[in-house]
């Protein structure tokens, strides 16, 4: 099955929110404990409220071109060799290890498919089969794909040449269409710690392992699904609109260059001017950046380029020459994607360049109006939302065309923070309450430190002053910050009569420009090119309309995003129905002339409903979700907090409310069956300066465990504790923030922070009954694994990203161990997967006393043009790994699922129930997932807020032919383990807690520098101390 790609900005207007968390920094994006109990936590703001919880926003990943390395490894999929790489570090004692050798896949890949689909920021193409993404985001967020299945095929390479701007009268010609042993020391230790060491982070070098390299074959073919008996199905409704193809028809494809090629803004101008004048009767869809379409061939234009010279006027009417040169590069053929729907092909080898065609086609004429932010469209509403420090919210729209056994529109709603278009002088005195009669340096630091935040990249425009002929005209800058205010900034002016002179930027407004500036003790701002000094001052400075930024929404603008976009699901349905409505896509010509039929109505599917598991929740107690919550009074298996601290730092014992916290906490530990006692320490009003000390000393008090209270006053509190306690000390934290603690503490907050503190203590929260064990867990010991990467924002391109590798190591796939790997930014695949896997085999025996038969891998975070990539790197080195413990010979049976929270697939129950959302256990198998592999839609929790999103899953390897119904529980009953809370959440806790592990790591490493060329050449592997690997594998629950 294949779509249209979902590439995402960074942050979009949510379904859902983050649920506060116990354990809350405080930074952005930790949530407050008070109401833990909730949800798991968003992977973007776009996400429903209710399954998601207790950690921090995951930042969206945006879908990135495929590179090299990406696009080569489609070809590779047909080569019946796969070579041996170095990435196993084997060494081999004597004799050469053998070749991997790779199954060819059982059908050759269509030639109609073997073309390449070109490249563009509009158009990238998801082929729908698996993943989550991200996404990705990833974004994720939006969102990254390789945009394979062309058959490793693709169109001639042809001599680049100079356009000819002249008309050409001729015939079209189209050219063919090594591992180190794992610092995890076995069981729980209950005794406290003695050791003092104190050293740097720690980044383990891979050492070479004495077995051969293995050469385990791969198939790189993604499997059928295994059918499975009826079940009972019940109608509901989904936002995708039917779609029809009724003309197979031939489109002619175009590359479109731009000399020069910004402002981007232009584009569209440029090309509609050449549209008029050059091809007035053909009816062209372009993507505004390089990809044209046709109905019927264009006049003068072959292989060779035509080039085309154009003027259009800027917004000071000033000329703007263009040179615009076309070539011809292919044909679409509709029949690509009809055959490839009529047999279920593969998602690997989708027809993405006919469905990027429809893609644009779809867009065509519709979107015009509105801003682009990626792949959503936004447009001003008449009374936006204000989301405070200059930005308000937009609503838009996103649309993608989705071909599975049939064909389809996905349409939803989206929003979006844009700066407000507005005189810079009153963002700075409205939204961030600032005096323009005083320095910054002297007003209150954090609304100085929002402005600065703000105007950091911001696009501003200011009018030319004076009585030259530029007087009156308008400029358009980048805003790279603040300098001194203008009685104070010099600068240099040249003079053509004389020597430079030396001069503040008031006397030259006051000279040259006749102008007297209104706030001289206001800071200007500079503007433009970072190698000139271009200083304005803030009153003389407009902010630029329409601007699709990817700078993370902080606190209080998230929250209120999510307040007001987060709608129920009747809400949400009716907003979505508008859009149609406006579009009306039933009677759109455009579409018709191009063989499109769009109906106007949500497309209705059978959906399954699965049962909730029974959980154990305690000795002999046992009970059943309803609506995937669940209540109990107890703990399968309670560890007691007898030997711990309580810190407060730079609060003291009122402030930070001691007495009713600990009394909280041994009350509600001792109805769950949670011996809690006084604690042996307690600290106030303790400098983030001398918390290392304030550890220390707890350790000589045989001290294991410290309960911080955190200010708020330090947004880096937070990771700078966890660096000096697990870094350095060697100590288990659990932290709750002072908006918390100053609260009186509910039993309910109480609870939530002990399930947290028993999970750390390596003690059990609940399991699955033995009677609601997927067939798929017995006959044989199991490994689960949870696999995630997460990125940095868009603007912080020197930040690295950071991969987490989760794997269960008890037979109640309860207890779980992490391996850390920090790599360059926006890599998606994980670059030391295999000698993750290694350690992670070794502490598996180490706990087990054998090697798990069966590996069951949930991968978050892949785009679904990653496929090929994802099955060539981590599937292959999970089975590289498992031979480089097991023996050459040995090959584990591999469940290997991608996880995907980024899309824009919605539910709705019909009729009178609109107003609630589809019930946990709601999954949908048919019509709308690829018709031949185990590709599903699970909603597993109940949304508290907002229209829940499902989860996606798509398995790429089935070693065990596991049925499609079991998958489904398997998943279903994985997000009822998630340790923080009693709730299923929206995704299985393994993946949960890889993204939980990932925002370990980025507070460990926060501060820290990296040099990007060093970590692509060699990717660092991040650990704790072993001392707190000693007390618990589960630190960063």
């Amino acid at each position: 099955m294949a779509r249209g790609k979902n590439k995402g900005g960074k942050k979009e207007a949510p379904d859902s929110t983050k649920t506060p968390s116990s354990e809350s920094q405080p930074s952005e994006s930790q949530p407050s404990t008070s109401q833990i109990p909730t949800t798991e936590p968003t992977t973007t703001i776009e996400d429903d409220l209710g399954g998601l919880g207790l950690g921090e926003s995951r930042k969206r990943r945006p879908r990135k071109k495929p590179t090299e390395k990406q696009e080569s490894a489609q070809a590779e999929l047909s080569n019946p060799k796969l070579t041996q790489t170095d990435n196993s570090k084997a060494e081999v004692p004597k004799t050469e290890a053998p070749k991997t050798e790779a199954l060819k896949p059982e059908a050759p890949i269509p030639e109609a498919c073997k073309s390449e689909a070109p490249k563009s920021e509009e158009s990238k193409i998801e082929t729908r089969g698996s993943k989550p993404e991200s996404a990705a985001d990833k974004p994720q967020d939006d969102d990254d794909g390789l945009g394979l299945g062309l058959g490793g095929g693709g169109r001639k390479k042809t001599r680049s040449r100079k356009p000819k701007f002249t008309a050409v009268e001729t015939d079209i010609k189209y050219s063919k269409a090594p591992s180190s042993e794992p610092a995890i020391p076995g069981p729980s230790q209950s005794k406290p710690i003695t050791s003092t060491a104190s050293q740097p982070i720690q980044y383990v070098q891979n050492k070479p392992e004495v077995k051969a390299a293995p050469a385990a074959p791969v198939l790189y073919k993604i499997p059928d699904k295994i059918l499975s008996p009826p079940s009972r199905t019940v109608p509901i409704l989904t936002n995708y609109l039917a779609m029809k193809i009724t003309k197979p028809l031939k489109i002619y494809r175009y590359d479109v260059t731009f000399k020069p090629d910004k402002p981007k803004k232009f584009i569209a101008q440029v090309f509609k001017l050449v549209k008029s004048k050059e091809f007035p009767k053909e009816i062209l869809a372009f993507d505004q950046t390089k990809n044209c379409y046709s109905l019927t061939p264009l006049p003068k234009i072959t292989t060779e380029r035509y080039g085309v010279k154009v003027v259009i006027k800027d917004m000071n009417g000033k000329d703007m020459p263009f040179e615009v040169s076309f070539k011809a590069s292919g044909i679409v053929d509709y029949n690509n994607v009809l055959k490839h729907m009529a047999t279920g092909g593969s998602s690997l080898n989708a027809p993405t360049d006919t469905i990027q065609c429809i893609d644009i086609v779809l867009k065509q004429g519709t979107l015009e109006s509105y801003v682009k932010a990626g792949r959503q469209y936004f447009m001003r509403p008449a009374s936006p939302i204000d989301l405070g420090d200059g930005l308000e919210m937009w609503t838009g729209l996103f649309q993608s065309a989705i071909f599975t056994s049939k064909a389809f529109i996905n349409v939803d709603v989206a929003h979006k923070g844009f700066p407000k278009n507005q005189p810079m002088i009153d963002a700075f005195t409205r939204d961030f309450r600032l005096d323009p009669n005083r320095p910054m340096d002297r007003q209150p630091g954090r609304a100085v430190e929002a402005f600065n935040e703000f105007i950091r990249g911001l696009k501003v425009v200011s009018k030319i002053l004076g009585t030259g002929p530029s007087s009156g005209q308008l400029r358009e800058h980048i805003c790279n910050g603040v300098v001194d205010p203008p009685s104070r900034q010099t600068f240099t002016l040249e003079n053509d009569k004389g020597p430079p002179v030396r001069m503040t930027v008031y006397e030259y407004f006051m000279k040259e420009k006749k102008y007297r500036i209104k706030y001289p003790d206001l800071n200007c701002l500079w503007v433009g090119p970072k190698d000139k000094n271009i200083y304005l001052p803030m009153e003389l400075v407009e902010v630029a309309y329409g601007q699709a930024r990817n700078k993370q929404l902080n606190d209080r603008q998230l929250s209120t995003m999510v307040r007001e976009a987060a709608t129920p699901p009747d809400v949400r349905k009716r907003k979505i129905e508008e859009v149609i409505q406006k579009m009306n896509y039933s009677k759109n010509q455009f579409f018709k002339t191009y063989g499109l039929e769009i109906a106007n109505e949500f497309y209705q599917v059978e959906a399954k409903i699965l049962e909730a598991p029974t959980l154990e929740v305690g000795p002999r107690q046992f009970t059943v979700p309803k609506k995937g919550v669940w209540q109990a009074n107890c703990l399968l298996k309670p560890e007691a907090l007898n030997s711990w601290g309580f810190i407060a730092i730079e609060l003291d014992p009122r402030g930070c409310n001691y007495e009713d916290i600990v009394s909280k906490l041994m009350n509600t530990g001792r109805q769950m069956g949670m011996n809690v006692t006084q604690p042996k320490m307690a600290c106030f009003n303790i400098r983030i300066n001398d918390l290392h000390k304030s550890m220390l000393h707890a350790l000589e008090k045989q001290v294991n465990f410290l309960v911080v209270v955190v200010s708020g006053r330090g947004r880096d509190y937070y990771h700078k504790l966890k660096q000096i306690a697990e870094l350095k000390v060697g100590i288990l934290t659990q932290c709750i923030k002072e908006d918390t603690a100053t609260r009186r503490m509910n039993p309910q907050t109480a609870r939530n922070i002990l399930l947290k503190v028993n999970s750390k203590l390596m003690g059990i929260n609940q399991a699955l009954e033995n009677r609601s064990i997927p067939q798929c867990l017995k006959g044989g010991a199991v490994m689960i694994v949870g696999a995630d990467v997460t990125h940095p924002s868009p603007d912080q391109s020197n930040i690295p990203s950071i991969a987490a590798v989760t794997a269960s190591m008890d037979t109640k796939c309860y207890i779980y161990n992490i391996e850390l790997s920090i790599q360059t930014p926006k890599k998606e695949m994980i670059v030391q997967f295999e000698d993750i896997m290694v350690d992670h085999f070794h502490a598996f025996k180490k706990s087990q006393g054998i090697l798990p038969k069966k590996v069951f891998v949930f991968r978050d975070g892949v785009s679904e043009g990653q496929f090929a990539e994802v099955m060539k790197s981590e599937l292959t080195g999970l089975h590289r790994a498992y031979q480089r413990v097991a023996g050459l010979n040995a090959k584990p049976e591999v469940l290997f699922i991608l996880v995907q929270k980024r899309h824009h697939t919605r539910f709705f129950l019909p009729g009178n129930n609109a107003r609630f959302n589809v019930d946990p256990g709601t999954v949908v198998d048919r019509d709308i997932v690829h018709p031949r592999e185990l590709d599903f839609y699970l909603v597993s929790h109940q949304a508290i807020k907002g229209t829940a999103r499902p989860t996606r899953y798509h398995a790429v390897c089935n070693d065990g032919r596991i049925p499609e119904n079991e998958v489904e529980h398997l998943a279903y009953y994985l997000c009822h383990l998630y340790a923080r809370c009693m709730r299923a959440v929206s995704y299985p806790a393994p993946t949960y807690y890889a993204h939980l592990a990932c925002l370990r790591a980025r507070s460990l490493t926060y501060g820290e520098i990296f040099n990007n060329n060093d970590l692509e050449k060699n990717p660092k592997r991040l650990r704790v101390l072993d001392s707190m690997l000693k007390q618990s594998r589960m630190f960063f629950v």
